[in-house]
C-alpha cells in the first residue's frame, strides 16, 4: 500500500474514532428513569465503534512511522497523547452513565473525551510537521475550556459559569491566531544564520570573512567568449492560434505564445538585456536549470529588483553547460509563466549537434489550447529516413506531463540538461516530465514517420516523416503505455562525492497558515510559509544531503536553483540506472526522495515547488551559502514577487 493510501486511512480511522465517540456523548442524553435498552446499546455501539477506530488509527500510525517520521511525529506526540486521553475520559464516562452515576459529569467526560480525539486528528492539520510545542498547548486549553464549557451547560450552572468558559475560549482562540499573524509578520528567513554545524569548525579567515552581497556575485564584463547579445522585450500582445482563438498573452516576444528560442554555442558569452514595455507587475528572467552566477539569477526580492514598466536589466553568462534550458519571468510567476512569459534556452556543443533534425519544443496551456513549440494543433517536420532526430521537450505547465514517440525506438539522451550514459533505446514507453523539467528524446526517422504527442491534447502533435510519408494512422500512444522509471534507467558508474558535510529536510504539506498577513489554506515547507521557512544553510564546497519528503495528497515538483541534484533514491529504493542529475524533482504524494548536492556555486538560491500556484501559496525556501547577503526585499517598494 502506498504512503498516501495509509495517510489517507490513517486520516479517516481517526476522524471516524473521534466522531463516534462525539456521538455517543451527545446519544446518551435520556436521564437515568426514561433510558431504554435500545438507547444504552446505540450509546455502547458508538462507543465502541470509536474505541477500534482509535485503535485502528493507531495502527496504521505505526505504519506510517515505519515509512518515515515525517509522517507520523505529530500523530505520535500530539495526537496519540490527545487520543489516549480521550479514550480514558470518554471510557470513565461512559461506565459512569451505564451504571447511573453523576449522569451529567459522565456525559461530560465522553464529549470531552471525544473533543480529546478530534483534536488529535486536528494535530496532523494545525500542527504538522515538525510539532509545534505551542499550538499543541493552544489545542490543549481549547479542550480543556470546550469540556469545562459543556459541563457548565450540561450542568446548568449560572450564566457567569458559562460566560467565564466562553470568555476564556474566546481569547485563547483570539491569542492563538494573534501568534501565527505574528509569526507571519517576523523578519523573513532567505539569508544563512551562519550558526549551523557542518561538522568543523569556521576557520579564522571564514570568521572574520566580510559579507558578499549577491550583487557582487555576476559575470564580470570583461569575461572571455564571443558576446552572443539579445534583447528580450516584455509585452502584452495578442496572439491567434491554430484554433481560430484569439488570446492575450504576455510575452518576451514573437508571434507566438512562446518567446524566441535563445540558441547559443558553449563557449559564447551570452549577454540579454530585459526591457519591461508594459507589464505592470514587472519581470525578470530565470535560466530555469541553468548554473548561473548568483546575481544573474533574476529571482524578484532576493538577487534583483523586479524591472518596471520602461526599466531594463541586463543578464550575462558564459555558456560553458551544454544541453536544453528554458527561461521564464520570476517575478509573480504563476501569472506570467502561464500567460506566455517564458522562452527555450539551448546551448549546442562547440562542434555543433549530432543530429539532423533539432527541435526544441515548450508544452503549454493557454486559452485552454495545448501550445507545442509555437503553435498548437498538428504540426509537421520532413525528415528523411535514416536521419536522426532530437526533440528537446520542456514542460511550461504547471502539472506533470507524459510524452513519447509514437512509430519509432527512442532514447532519453538528456534529462534537465543532462546526459544520461548508457541510454538505451525504448519503445511503447512515456516519459514523465515534472513542471519545469525536460528530456531529449532522440530517434532514426522509420520509413513512414514518428509522432511526438503529450498527455494532454490528442490534436497538438508533431509529426517527423519522409516527404510523402503520413503519420495519420499510427494509433495514440502516450495515454495507453507504462511510463519509463528514470531511476532504473541506462548505466554508469557513479560519481564519488565524498562524505556529507550538512544535511537538509524538506517536508511539504498544506496546512491553514497566515500568508501575507491573510489568512490562507497554504502550502508549507518544513510547516511554514515563505519567507519563514528556514534555509537549508551551506558553505561552498559542502556535500549536502537533501531528503524531500511529500506528506500532502498534490504533487510537488521542486525546483533547486543554481544547482543540479543527485538521485540516490526514492522511497528508500537505490537509484539503479545511469546518474541522474536533475535540476526539478517531482515528487509525487506519500514518497520521499534522498538527494545529494553539491555547495559549488555561492549565492542564496530558491528552492520551490514548480507549480507556480503551490510556491505563491508558501511552498518556496532558499539554500543559502554562509555570508552572503540581499540588499533586496519581498514585496517593499518594488512590489517584488519571487514566486
Amino acid at each position: 500500500m502506498t504512503t498516501a493510501a495509509l495517510l489517507l486511512l490513517q486520516a479517516a480511522a481517526a476522524v471516524a474514532g473521534a466522531g463516534l465517540w462525539l456521538a455517543a456523548g451527545f446519544a446518551a442524553g435520556s436521564a437515568a428513569d426514561r433510558r431504554t435498552r435500545n438507547e444504552r446499546m446505540t450509546v455502547l455501539a458508538f462507543a465502541a465503534g470509536g474505541t477500534l477506530g482509535l485503535l485502528a488509527a493507531g495502527a496504521l500510525t505505526a505504519l506510517l512511522a515505519g515509512r518515515g517520521w515525517w509522517f507520523a511525529g505529530e500523530k505520535v506526540t500530539v495526537g496519540l497523547p490527545f487520543q489516549i486521553l480521550g479514550l480514558v475520559a470518554g471510557g470513565l464516562g461512559c461506565a459512569w452513565w451505564l451504571r447511573d452515576i453523576r449522569a451529567g459529569l459522565a456525559r461530560t467526560l465522553m464529549l470531552g473525551g471525544g473533543y480529546a480525539m478530534a483534536a488529535g486528528v486536528l494535530a496532523t492539520w494545525l500542527v504538522g510537521y515538525p510539532p509545534q510545542p505551542i499550538a499543541a498547548i493552544v489545542l490543549l486549553g481549547i479542550v480543556v475550556l470546550v469540556t469545562g464549557l459543556t459541563w457548565a451547560l450540561l450542568a446548568h450552572r449560572s450564566r457567569r459559569a458559562v460566560a467565564g468558559f466562553a470568555g476564556m475560549l474566546a481569547v485563547l482562540l483570539a491569542g492563538g491566531v494573534a501568534w501565527s499573524w505574528l509569526s507571519d509578520m517576523a523578519a523573513p528567513s532567505i539569508e544563512a544564520s551562519g550558526a549551523h554545524d557542518h561538522g568543523d569548525a569556521l576557520t579564522a579567515a571564514e570568521i572574520g570573512a566580510p559579507a558578499i552581497p549577491v550583487t557582487a556575485l555576476r559575470t564580470p564584463d570583461d569575461s572571455p567568449g564571443e558576446v552572443h547579445a539579445v534583447q528580450l522585450t516584455a509585452a502584452r500582445h495578442d496572439v491567434t492560434l491554430a484554433s481560430g482563438d484569439t488570446v492575450e498573452a504576455w510575452g518576451f516576444g514573437g508571434d507566438g505564445v512562446a518567446g524566441p528560442e535563445l540558441r547559443v554555442t558553449e563557449g559564447e558569452l551570452v549577454e540579454v538585456t530585459l526591457v519591461n514595455h508594459d507589464i505592470d507587475d514587472g519581470v525578470t528572467l530565470h535560466w530555469h536549470g541553468y548554473d548561473v552566477p548568483n546575481g544573474e539569477d533574476g529571482v524578484a526580492g532576493v538577487t534583483q529588483d523586479s524591472v518596471a514598466p520602461g526599466d531594463r536589466f541586463t543578464y550575462r553568462f558564459t555558456a560553458d553547460q551544454p544541453g536544453t534550458y528554458w527561461y521564464h519571468t520570476h517575478q509573480a510567476a504563476s501569472e506570467g509563466v502561464r500567460r506566455g512569459l517564458y522562452g527555450m534556452l539551448v546551448v549546442e556543443p562547440e562542434g555543433g549537434v549530432a543530429e539532423s533534425l533539432d527541435l526544441a519544443l515548450p508544452v503549454h496551456r493557454i486559452g485552454g489550447e495545448v501550445v507545442i513549440g509555437a503553435t498548437d494543433g498538428p504540426q509537421s517536420f520532413e525528415a528523411a529516413e535514416g536521419e536522426v532526430v532530437r526533440l528537446r521537450v520542456a514542460n511550461t505547465e504547471q502539472t506533470p506531463v507524459r510524452v513519447t514517440v509514437a512509430g519509432a525506438p527512442f532514447t532519453v539522451a538528456a534529462v534537465d540538461g543532462r546526459s544520461l550514459e548508457g541510454a538505451t533505446e525504448i519503445e511503447r514507453r512515456s516519459v514523465r516530465l515534472g513542471a519545469g523539467a525536460r528530456a531529449d528524446l532522440v530517434f532514426t526517422v522509420p520509413l513512414n514517420g514518428a509522432r511526438f504527442e503529450t498527455d494532454l491534447s490528442e490534436a497538438s502533435v508533431v509529426a517527423i516523416a519522409p516527404a510523402g510519408a503520413s503519420v495519420g494512422d499510427l494509433p495514440r500512444a502516450v495515454t495507453d503505455v507504462p511510463e519509463l522509471d528514470l531511476l532504473a534507467y541506462g548505466g554508469g558508474e557513479r560519481p564519488e562525492l565524498g562524505p556529507f558535510t550538512a544535511e537538509g529536510t524538506l517536508v511539504l504539506d498544506r496546512m491553514p497558515r497566515f500568508l501575507g498577513g491573510a489568512p490562507s489554506y497554504a502550502y508549507t515547507v518544513n510547516g511554514a510559509v515563505f519567507p519563514h521557512v528556514a534555509p537549508i544553510e551551506v558553505r561552498e564546497g559542502d556535500v549536502v544531503k537533501v531528503t524531500v519528503a511529500n506528506r500532502g495528497f498534490d504533487v510537488h515538483p521542486m525546483h533547486v536553483h543554481g544547482h543540479h541534484v543527485l538521485v540516490l533514491s526514492r522511497d528508500g529504493v537505490a537509484a539503479t540506472g545511469a546518474p541522474l542529475w536533475l535540476d526539478t524533482v517531482d515528487v509525487r504524494p506519500g514518497e520521499v526522495w534522498e538527494l545529494a548536492l553539491v555547495a559549488d556555486n555561492p549565492g542564496i538560491w530558491m528552492d520551490h515547488c514548480h507549480d507556480l500556484e503551490h510556491a505563491a501559496q508558501g511552498m518556496m525556501m532558499t539554500l543559502a551559502y554562509d555570508g552572503v547577503t540581499t540588499p533586496f526585499e519581498h514585496a517593499g517598494a518594488h512590489g517584488n514577487r519571487p514566486e
